[in-house]
């Protein structure tokens, strides 16, 4: 009986020790994520409306662990707008299509959310999307990459300008151009 009460306190002990030190730190792991911001039945957002910004923010912390400009071309028109699309295909990841590339360094597993707003070159026309998911260190997020899809079209308002007289119950014509972002 004795015996068995000091190995008890021996094992006690030792868990109040390994409880009282503080925890190993975990390794940061390089973790690439690449993202798209992409226009609804249309094709990436491109440099050429100004790109989107793209923010990674860790969800548990809010801190921001990444955020750039997406930046390049809006992809090949065949695979995106003329092809059906077969589940798991390739279709963005071509060589001109835009993207951001951030390489994170994360420690465990992170719920991140990513968002996009764009286009940027037309502030009138900007929109907000966000997808939140668990990254993995160590596991990249390449190819397609994340997908956030932006819904609407670019609207420039070609006339009325800002100095024409307008008058209550009076027909308004309306020119515009409209583009897909």
């Amino acid at each position: 009986m004795r015996t068995f009460c000091r190995l008890l306190t021996v094992a006690t002990l030792a868990a109040g020790v390994a409880a009282a030190a503080p925890p190993a730190q975990a390794e940061a792991v390089p973790t690439k994520v690449l993202v798209r911001a992409i226009s609804r039945d249309a094709k990436v957002i491109s440099s050429h409306v100004g790109g989107a910004r793209i923010t990674i923010r860790d969800v548990a912390t809010g801190a921001v662990l990444a955020e750039g400009i997406q930046q390049g071309g809006s992809g090949d028109t065949r695979l995106i707008m003329q092809e059906p699309h077969a589940r798991g295909a390739t279709v963005y990841d071509t060589s001109n299509a835009a993207s951001y590339v951030a390489t994170l360094l994360l420690e465990r597993p992170t719920v991140v959310e990513v968002t996009a707003e764009g286009p940027l070159s037309a502030p009138q026309a900007m929109q907000r999307t966000s997808k939140t998911l668990l990254l993995v260190p160590g596991q990249d997020v390449l190819g397609e990459g994340i997908l956030l899809e932006i819904h609407g079209f670019i609207v420039e308002l070609l006339a009325p300008g800002e100095t024409a007289e307008l008058k209550v119950g009076q027909p308004l014509e309306v020119q515009a151009t409209v583009r897909m972002a």
